[in-house]
C-alpha cells in the first residue's frame, strides 16, 4: 500500500510541475511584422530608369534624428520608411544633397512629403502581438506651402497596399 501511495504522490507532483510550465511565446521570424513603405527614386526624363539621390537624408516630422532604415547621407535609389501606426499620416523632410554648414545648419535641398493611409491591425499571437498593414490613400508633396526649389517633380503609386514585400510602393521622380 505504501508503494502505491509513493508512486501516486510522485505522479501527482510530476503532473503539477509539468502543468505549471508556461508556453514559450517566441515569435518566429517572418510572422506578421509591420511593413515599411518602400520608396524608389526615378529619372523624370526616363521614368523607367532608377536615379539615385545624392547624399539623401530623411527626417520624420517632429524628429531631430534621420530615419535609421538606410545609411544617412548616402546615394541611393531605393529606401524603406517607417510609418506611424497610431495615426493616419506621416510626414518626412526628404533632403537631397544633404550637408551641414559650419554652424551645423542643413544646407541641402529640402522637400516635404506626406503619406496619408488607412491602418489595419491584425492580432498574430501573444508572443508576437499585433501586426499593422497600411493602405495608401494619398501623397502630398510639400504640404502646407510651396517650395521655390523643389527637387521632387512628381510621384506614382504603383502599389497601394503596404505589406511586408520588397516591392516599390511609391515612385518618386526627380
Amino acid at each position: 500500500m505504501k508503494k502505491i501511495l509513493v508512486i501516486l504522490s510522485i505522479a501527482v507532483i510530476l503532473f503539477t510541475v509539468i502543468s505549471a510550465c508556461e508556453k514559450d511565446d517566441i515569435c518566429p521570424p517572418g510572422s506578421g511584422t509591420t511593413p515599411l513603405l518602400v520608396v524608389g527614386f526615378y529619372d523624370i526624363q526616363d521614368q523607367e530608369t532608377e536615379k539615385s539621390v545624392v547624399r539623401l537624408r530623411v527626417v520624420g516630422e517632429g524628429q531631430d534624428d534621420p530615419v535609421n532604415t538606410f545609411t544617412d547621407r548616402s546615394s541611393v535609389s531605393e529606401i524603406s520608411l517607417p510609418l506611424k501606426s497610431f495615426e493616419n499620416s506621416t510626414t518626412f523632410a526628404v533632403i537631397s544633397d544633404s550637408a551641414d554648414d559650419d554652424n551645423g545648419v542643413e544646407t541641402g535641398n529640402i522637400d516635404s512629403i506626406r503619406f496619408d493611409y488607412n491602418v489595419q491591425e491584425k492580432y498574430i499571437s501573444r508572443g508576437c502581438g499585433y501586426s499593422v498593414t497600411y493602405t495608401l490613400q494619398e501623397v502630398t508633396l510639400n504640404p502646407g506651402g510651396s517650395d521655390d526649389d523643389e527637387w521632387i517633380v512628381s510621384y506614382e503609386l504603383p502599389v497601394r497596399d503596404i505589406t511586408p514585400l520588397d516591392t516599390i510602393h511609391v515612385k518618386i521622380y526627380h
